[in-house]
């Protein structure tokens, strides 16, 4: 066995950590030297916020180009989809993984702190979760090491810190501890005090030594607790905390919490089996009771209904309204007056969008015929017909625009009944065709125009693509596809990178057409479908990552 180069930052703590790991893999029998690497975080400026991946890349790079071969990390720094050629072969242990408070002049609890007090920490995090438990105190940013930081609180720059009590401990510093916060009012980082060792994936000397110190109920924890950030899309500046313990028996107590503003909410579960399902269920949980949005999601229809927008809020997403198409009435609409005027003479009104509900009622002053049944496409549709005060006959289960002939029949669509069609000028031709084969003598009427790439949608679209947290795009239809790579320009390929969501397979059709991957598309034609889509997506994106992390053999 040839002796390994064990990559590791330079600070005093992270070489403790590595000295940790260098011990027991020279217990085994291997012989390990330490090479130290400073690292982007360890260059930053003094007070300058932390990145994801800021203590990783440069150490990743060394492993990568050959310069060591296995990295020791703090698990809670590495990011969440790290390099394939560099798994992580071994969580050989874990510290205290609570957080602590560091005070000046001998607080012992947060409680106990002066009104004002100044609380120094580097965590979004921590500063959430401070302010709920203790509205006044100011959360103030100081940066640095462990020691450099004690050093800055014992110089007066702050009454107290919070500190992950790993640290202290390893670094000699639990006598600094005033208290340990209870996990229950701040959760800790997910894998906080967890070490994290990595190696090239095609180094299989390298790897069958790390593996024997996995530690497999710790992995089983850690990775529980990370999918909880993988979940909600959040890195390590997400407002999120996650502590899981795994019994003798394999059963999973996780522990999750998230803290935004004046909401704040903490949630256990335990469960045994699958880590991806309860995980996605507690994330679920935490999204229902903490807007976090960690994420973005951009809409292309031309209006919004309050069941789609507010759902995918509740799912932890931000929603990013840019019309792709817009609809217009048509000016001095001979054809539509016409028909408007002489409802009497139709036995069945067929409308498949609250547009065409708003443009065929556009004037109407006189009393709809009794005689005239009203049939729906769904139940926005629906709703648009009953605020106008007509009974809707006719709305089948699935709202899609093909099945309407079929409810119509069930409601006593006759041969020879007169229909009149009211609905966009780029509409399939399927409907009235359904129609005639049933008999029926269809008016075909053209009620208003889609209008692609509306000039007022290419600005917003330009600043919703500079959003870094922007993953996704909702398709309700082929020509919203088509208006937003027109309106993208030059900026088309990063709309293009967008996980897609499609209305249906035709529209599925048209986004593959222009360039985008289709991630999910809707079970039902409608925003619920939308919805359930970009779900499942993300619920199997989830299991795909927890697959990844475990061996199977847990």
């Amino acid at each position: 066995m040839r002796r390994l180069r064990l990559g590791t930052r330079p600070s005093r703590l992270a070489l403790i950590q590595s000295e940790l790991v260098a011990a027991r893999l020279r217990a085994g029998g291997t012989q390990v030297e330490l090479i130290t690497i400073a690292t982007e975080g360890d260059l930053r400026a003094k007070d300058a916020p932390i990145k994801d991946g800021v203590f990783v890349k440069d150490l990743e790079h060394a492993l990568l180009n050959g310069a060591i071969d296995l990295a020791v990390h703090s698990a809670k720094d590495l990011p969440l989809d790290p390099d394939p050629k560099l798994p992580i072969a071994a969580y050989p242990e874990r510290a205290d993984p609570r957080d602590a408070l560091v005070t000046r002049a001998g607080e012992r609890s947060v409680q106990e702190l002066p009104q004002g007090a100044r609380v120094g920490t580097d965590s979004p995090r921590r500063s959430a979760f401070l302010r709920a438990i203790r509205p006044d105190l100011q959360v103030i940013p100081l940066m640095g090491n462990v020691d450099m930081r004690v050093k800055r609180l014992d110089a007066g720059e702050a009454e107290a810190l919070v500190l992950a009590a790993a640290g202290l401990d390893r670094l000699g510093l639990h006598d600094r501890i005033a208290s340990h916060l209870d996990a229950r009012l701040m959760p800790p980082a997910p894998a906080q005090g967890a070490l994290a060792v990595q190696v090239r994936a095609d180094d299989e000397e390298v790897l069958a030594s790390v593996r024997a110190i996995d530690d497999r109920a710790l992995r089983l924890a850690v990775v529980a607790e990370r999918a909880v950030l993988k979940a909600i899309g959040g890195g390590c500046d997400a407002p999120v905390g996650a502590l899981a313990a795994v019994s003798a028996a394999g059963e999973i107590t996780l522990l999750a919490g998230a803290s935004v503003g004046d909401i704040s909410h903490v949630f256990a579960s335990t469960f045994a089996g699958d880590v991806a399902q309860a995980v996605c269920a507690v994330a679920e949980e935490l999204l229902h009771h903490v807007p976090l949005q960690t994420r973005a999601i951009l809409d292309t229809r031309p209006e919004l209904d309050d069941f789609g927008a507010e759902a995918l809020e509740k799912s932890g997403w931000r929603v990013i309204h840019v019309p792709a198409v817009v609809t217009e009435r048509i000016a001095h609409n001979a054809e539509l007056d016409r028909a408007r005027g002489d409802l009497t003479a139709y036995q069945w009104v067929v409308l498949t969008s609250k547009r065409g509900v708003a443009a065929l009622f556009d004037g109407v002053q006189d009393a709809i015929p009794a005689s005239t049944r009203f049939a729906a496409v769904g139940p926005t549709t629906a709703r648009a017909l009953r605020e106008k005060g007509v009974e809707v006959e006719a709305q089948p289960d699935l709202a899609v625009g093909d099945e309407i002939p079929r409810a119509m029949a069930g409601r006593g669509l006759r041969r020879g009944d007169r229909v009149l069609l009211a609905r966009a000028d780029a509409a399939s031709e399927t409907l009235p065709e359904q129609l005639r084969l049933r008999g029926a003598e269809v008016d075909d009427v053209v009620a208003y125009r889609t209008v692609p790439a509306p000039p007022d949608s290419r600005q917003p679209l330009l600043a919703a693509l500079a959003d870094p947290t922007l993953e996704a795009v909702v398709f309700a239809s082929g020509s919203a596809v088509r208006g937003l790579v027109e309106l993208a320009g030059r900026q088309a390929e990063r709309v293009r990178r967008l996980r897609s969501f499609a209305i249906g397979p035709k529209t599925s059709a048209v986004a593959r057409e222009h360039g985008f991957t289709v991630a999910g598309e809707a079970p039902t034609p409608d925003s619920g479908g939308l919805v359930e889509s970009v779900k499942r997506h993300f619920h199997e994106e989830v299991t795909r990552w927890v697959e990844l992390q475990l061996p199977r053999s847990l």
